[in-house]
């Protein structure tokens, strides 16, 4: 608020970030002067207001929220966390009870034994993390995997981009974020999880009990499933999404993830997590290269180009090449027949950038500047020996790989 002898100007600011001056004359005789020093479309943004008006003007409440605004977390509810102050954070903890499960009678279940040797893990994993690993249930009694999932997922996203960012150093974003996807998104890790052979625990209590199953089986099997969901029987053909489930769903494919694929690569996120705790960083690397990062993952499938032969000539002008762009046809057969085929070039100079084959002209040029485009962008640095750079997680790394001239697009 600002004030001087003849007006009181308060600025307001609107939600739209625009600026309105609202002036109260104090003194009616100025009113005439005033009105002459003004122009006409100054005086139509005046408004009339009264003293108790312009002394406490009223902000809107999204102005306000300026004024002090903090994000504060709220504890999870069904943990039924107690703490003696709200600001002694080593006093908070959870009531209810959960505890490892005993590692001799994790040693008693036959599908956990299996899976403990089918993943060849070290001696130093144990079967109690094993066992909680594929638990995903709060209320159970016993830990669940929330912790193991988390540190897991934070191994493999940074093994996963290590390797594409080493190997491929010019991938665009948008294909390295598909292909991190590929590798580690959560319908990948489910299918990783069900080659394993991990088996759901869907049998309800009642059902356990008229087949006399042994309690040991349990702790072998991915459980996330609650007792009420278990005794529910679904017809064929048709399935209630739940919120969680109808966030992931894609209209366009009607796809979405649920909650048995969320838990099974919770369930590979977890164990990749146990893993680094009980055997150390060189045995998880290990085990992600073998399991997750030897997958082949098929990148030229994820470029789509609108206009190959524009983009082409941009990193030919990015790179400084000496001569332009040119495709030209290389050779022909059969250009009179039904089955023609052409073979068309991209060329710099003397220099072929690509090569591509087609039915008509038109189509194996674009394919020749198509797999000119692939090159450039998966480009793999090699070091003086022609073998792949190591990693900066290997030991004695150095960079030894050159990406090229030019800005890596």
């Amino acid at each position: 608020m600002a004030r001087d002898s003849s007006f009181v100007i308060v600025r307001r600011m609107s939600c739209a970030t625009k600026t309105k001056i609202f002036v109260k004359d104090l003194h009616p005789q100025s009113k005439k002067k005033n009105r002459l020093s003004r122009t006409h479309n100054r005086t139509t943004m005046l408004r009339q207001f009264s003293r108790r008006a312009v002394a406490f003007p009223r902000l809107s409440p999204v102005c306000r929220s300026f004024v002090a605004s903090y994000h504060v977390a709220q504890l999870d509810k069904s943990l039924n966390t107690k703490y003696d102050s709200l600001t002694d954070y080593g006093s908070y903890k959870n009531s209810i009870f959960t505890h490892r499960l005993p590692e001799s009678t994790a040693q008693q279940s036959p599908p956990l034994v299996a899976l403990f040797a089918r993943l060849r893990l070290p001696e130093s994993y144990s079967y109690s993390t094993l066992s909680q690993a594929l638990n995903m249930n709060k209320y159970g009694g016993l830990a669940n995997n929330f912790g193991l999932s988390t540190l897991g997922k934070t191994l493999l996203s940074y093994y996963v981009s290590e390797h594409l960012l080493l190997r491929y150093p010019r991938l665009p974003m948008a294909v390295h974020n598909a292909a991190v996807d590929a590798y580690m998104g959560t319908e990948a890790l489910s299918l990783i999880g069900k080659s394993w052979g991990i088996e759901v625990d869907s049998s309800s209590k009642l059902q356990k009990h008229l087949a006399q199953e042994p309690e040991f089986l349990q702790y072998g099997k991915l459980r996330f499933l609650a007792e009420n969901a278990k005794e529910e029987v679904e017809e064929s053909g048709i399935h209630e999404l739940s919120k969680e489930e109808l966030a992931t769903l894609d209209p366009s494919t009607n796809s979405y993830i649920s909650k048995e694929q969320d838990a099974y690569a919770s369930a590979v996120k977890a164990i990749v997590g146990g893993l680094y705790t009980h055997a150390g960083e060189d045995v998880t690397k290990e085990f992600i290269r073998a399991h997750i990062l030897s997958r082949k993952v098929p990148l030229t499938e994820m470029f789509q180009f609108s206009k190959p032969t524009r983009e082409l000539a941009r990193i030919c002008e990015k790179l400084e090449l000496e001569h332009p762009l040119e495709v030209r046809l290389i050779a022909e057969t059969g250009r009179l027949s039904a089955h023609a085929i052409y073979v068309a070039g991209a060329f710099s100079g003397g220099d072929k950038l690509g090569e591509g084959v087609g039915s008509s002209l038109n189509e194996a040029k674009t394919r020749a500047v198509v797999n000119a485009l692939l090159a450039y962008y998966l480009y793999t640095p090699v070091n003086e020996e022609g073998n792949p750079v190591k990693m900066p997680s290997d030991e004695n790394y150095k960079f030894e790989g050159v990406v090229g001239s030019g800005d890596v697009a």
